[in-house]
């Protein structure tokens, strides 16, 4: 399509297709081969169908949280100066929207694990042709309006046509739309698949090289061209082409960076991730631009630009639902209140008598907003408490793994002094002064751990806590660090023990803890 190609006809074909009657249920597997719509299969993606015997696949995005307005804080954005003024580092938040059944204290959501292809982009069109040598290059060509457009008919055709194929909540069927730029950045640099340290880089990690990884500008990589998406290597989340290629547009305006914030004015859309004409230097996961969708010659295209989906599901699917979130928004600045000292335990609840108690509508309205921000700022007590109590744990999980690695280096050098010779006298009392070392560094660490989870008891409730661990677990799961998920129990047992008895045995929880 050129820059001056109409919008309409396409809008009309993708409306079409979603409005056209249902179709026959879809066979088990769909008709295009698989390289068309994943090149590089796994068995946790989610594959679904499309019109034309096509499908799309979609990756799943976890979310550690305890309950519907549970979410997360992220740090995106970037440092660079030159990009300060579009991407300095900004707080956000993210959830997932799907309840994870197998696991306590995750939702999730999902992301398409490739661009959309043209072959895809055909497909919801009504345009059913055998694919061609380009049919897995990504769609692009394409306005902000096209790439909505497209979801949208594309969740449509999805619940007439394929609903139990569909993820739900509470019986709610999830559906299809552009990501946002949270959604997106947050599964671009890894999500909770990385530790904290790495999730704020530039990129997420690349050990094979970034030619492995990114389609960037050079005779070393894209060479100035479109690549069919699946070449490469993908980040830690197994999703691809997330950093270069093609750019891709997301749900939100584009709006300039006002220090710590994004600033109030809502300009065109925002595309992600540069492209094949982007510089390796240039190659980061905070990378933002401004898509004007017109010019003084119409609408504007990029052959440079495309998209890809998110699946998401309702914030709300039942009446149940809003009962639930109803009370958890009620709830939201209780824990902190409760642990006010004074005639006035509840801060809110006081604000809120002194605002029946006037009746003067200007005094009662700013009552009212002071109650708001009383709130506000019991809210955000509540989450840097929740975020340090995780910490806190994570540290007393190494802490125990550290004594069991001490554990296991103590009994390897006693298994060497025995079965030394009194003839190796020397090498004896050489391994004799290292053990000693090792037990003096035991000890030290044993008294470390303890006086963690005394800190933790005497800071945070046993309910918090246990929240905590369990989130803290699935981020390890997530990290291939499930191994570390008996040390958080223990060391979960171990505090239940110490706030029960006052004390804790120093040989009997160092003999509780095992050596690997």
């Amino acid at each position: 399509m050129s820059d001056r190609t109409s919008i309409l006809p396409v809008l009309a074909a993708l409306l079409a297709a979603a409005s056209a009657p249902a179709l026959a249920a879809e066979p088990a597997k769909p008709d295009w081969a698989e390289a068309l719509y994943n090149p590089q299969p796994d068995k946790e993606d989610l594959v679904l169908p499309m019109p034309c015997g096509g499908a799309m696949t979609f990756r799943k995005v976890a979310v550690p949280a305890e309950g519907v307005l549970d979410d997360r804080r992220v740090e995106l954005g970037g440092g660079e100066a030159k990009f300060a003024y579009s991407e300095n580092s900004r707080r956000d938040y993210v959830a997932g929207g799907f309840t994870d059944s197998k696991a306590r204290n995750l939702r999730f959501f999902y992301l398409g694990k490739y661009e959309v292809t043209r072959q895809q982009f055909d497909a919801l069109s009504g345009a059913c042709a055998e694919p061609g040598e380009e049919a897995r290059l990504p769609k692009v060509q394409v306005t902000w309006a096209e790439a909505v457009a497209f979801a949208g008919a594309y969740a449509t055709w999805l619940v007439k046509n394929a609903t139990d194929r569909l993820p739900a909540e509470e019986g709610a069927s999830g559906f299809v739309r552009l990501p946002t730029e949270a959604e997106w950045e947050f599964a671009a640099r890894g999500g909770i698949a990385v530790s904290d340290g790495v999730f704020v880089q530039p990129a997420f990690p690349m050990p094979e090289g970034p030619a492995r990884y990114v389609w960037f500008q050079g005779s070393e990589s894209a060479n100035n061209e479109l690549n069919a998406v699946g070449l490469l290597k993908p980040n830690p989340l197994g999703l691809y082409d997330m950093l270069g290629n093609a750019g891709e547009f997301v749900l939100d305006p584009f709006r300039l960076n006002k220090l710590s914030r994004l600033h109030g004015q809502a300009g065109g859309q925002t595309v992600k991730g540069g492209d094949f004409r982007t510089p390796l230097a240039d190659i980061r996961s905070a990378a933002r631009e401004e898509f004007v969708p017109v010019d003084k010659r119409g609408e504007r295209r990029s052959p440079s630009t495309g998209f890809r989906l998110a699946l998401a599901a309702p914030s709300l699917p039942t009446t149940q639902r809003i009962g639930t979130v109803r009370k958890a928004w009620e709830d939201l600045p209780k824990a902190a209140a409760a642990a006010i000292a004074g005639p006035q335990d509840d801060p809110v609840k006081e604000v809120e008598v002194l605002r029946a108690a006037v009746e003067d509508p200007a005094l009662k309205q700013r009552i009212g907003n002071l109650s708001t921000v009383i709130k506000s700022s019991i809210q955000t007590s509540n989450e840097q408490r929740a975020r340090a109590a995780r910490s806190e744990i994570r540290v007393g999980a190494y802490l125990a793994r550290k004594l069991a690695d001490d554990k296991r280096i103590i009994a390897t050098k006693e298994r060497q002094m025995e079965a030394l010779s009194t003839a190796n006298q020397q090498l004896k009392d050489g391994i004799r002064r290292a053990l000693e070392a090792d037990r003096a560094a035991l000890d030290f660490n044993l008294g470390y751990y303890i006086d963690t989870l005394t800190q933790l008891n005497a800071e945070y409730p046993e309910s918090l806590m246990l929240a905590q661990a369990e989130g803290l677990k699935r981020e390890f799961e997530a990290r291939d660090l499930a191994a570390l998920n008996g040390f958080i129990d223990l060391c979960i047992r171990h505090a239940a023990r110490l706030r029960a008895d006052g004390k804790l045995d120093r040989p009997n929880t160092l003999g509780e803890i095992p050596a690997p």
